[in-house]
């Protein structure tokens, strides 16, 4: 796969869980699919390396409320540019026109609503949590496909259809490994809410291959979608289409060398993504996952 990339936009920006500005940039690929991608020292920080008291370590070892300090503001930083505004309001009213929802677990930890009022002014209609998991196909894979379980919308009775009309953009927040929960969500939400139109995705990750599909699937249902994510577009294991790797289309060169201090010439063999990268997991289960990781690629003895 041959992506190249486009810098869209730059700047500096402080954020409220920052004491100082920092930088940021926009990049768009040369494809098909409306994606747009941060990256800056707080996006840095999740998925490559961190800085810790002068030291550098790896990003999948940054946790805890740190770790979520940088995802609120990765998450503020994204809402504030020029590309996401345009997303969102280009040519919707978000307080009568959107709805706004998290899947359940991972966007807990960047709350998402209240980031993206801050950054962007915008407030929706609706807000929602939806509760969809991975359903394992007969081998035991996960990521093949999505359910949505149950989530609650409030609407009052006596406005409820013309709510319903209303609704013309939805913005999704989850990140994105084969897309299957999105697309379970995309098609609950366009089932309940018929006139909605796009859907704008915020991902603390995305692969390559998810947005692919989701892209495919909007196009399907007669809809536009747009992506946002952190860092990289990552590359979606081809065995699975769940773990999420490090890219060969990268936008960034200078963190190859980074990644290679941590994990040698098995960086791109290395999971970027997954429940670790939004805190879901806490500091011992994604302590272990990392070091059963470690072991299996042969790198344990760089981390005891």
């Amino acid at each position: 796969m041959n992506i190249t990339w486009k810098n869209t936009s730059s700047g500096k920006l402080q954020t409220p869980y920052n004491n100082s500005p920092t930088n940021y940039k926009v990049f768009s690929p040369n494809l098909d699919i409306n994606i747009h991608v941060l990256q800056s020292e707080e996006t840095k920080s999740l998925l490559i390396a961190y800085n810790k008291e002068g030291k550098l370590i790896p990003a999948r070892l940054h946790l805890g409320m740190a770790r979520v300090k940088d995802l609120c503001s990765a998450t503020y930083t994204i809402a504030s540019t020029k590309e996401f505004k345009k997303a969102i309001n280009h040519k919707y009213i978000p307080k009568k026109e959107s709805i706004s929802a998290m899947l359940i677990r991972e966007p807990i930890a960047q709350s998402p609503f209240v980031n993206t009022f801050l950054g962007s002014g915008f407030e929706s209609r609706l807000y929602a949590v939806l509760d969809v998991h991975h359903v394992e196909d007969k081998d035991g894979v996960k990521g093949l496909s999505g359910k949505v379980c149950t989530y609650r919308i409030d609407i009052p009775k006596e406005k409820s259809k013309e709510i319903h009309n209303d609704i013309k953009l939805g913005i999704l927040y989850d990140s994105i490994a084969g897309g299957r929960n999105l697309i379970a969500a995309i098609d609950n939400l366009k089932d309940r809410f018929k006139n909605i139109e796009k859907f704008t995705i915020l991902s603390v990750y995305a692969s390559y291959q998810g947005c692919k599909r989701i892209n495919e699937h909007c196009k399907e249902l007669g809809v536009e979608c747009e992506f946002f994510c952190m860092h990289e577009l990552l590359n979606a294991s081809p065995l699975n289409e769940y773990d999420c790797f490090y890219p060969k289309w990268n936008i960034t060169k200078e963190d190859e060398e980074l990644l290679k201090i941590f994990y040698k010439e098995k960086f791109r063999n290395i999971c970027m993504g997954g429940d670790w990268t939004a805190n879901s997991l806490g500091y011992e289960q994604a302590e272990s996952v990392f070091k059963m990781q470690m072991n299996d690629l042969g790198l344990s003895k760089l981390f005891n």
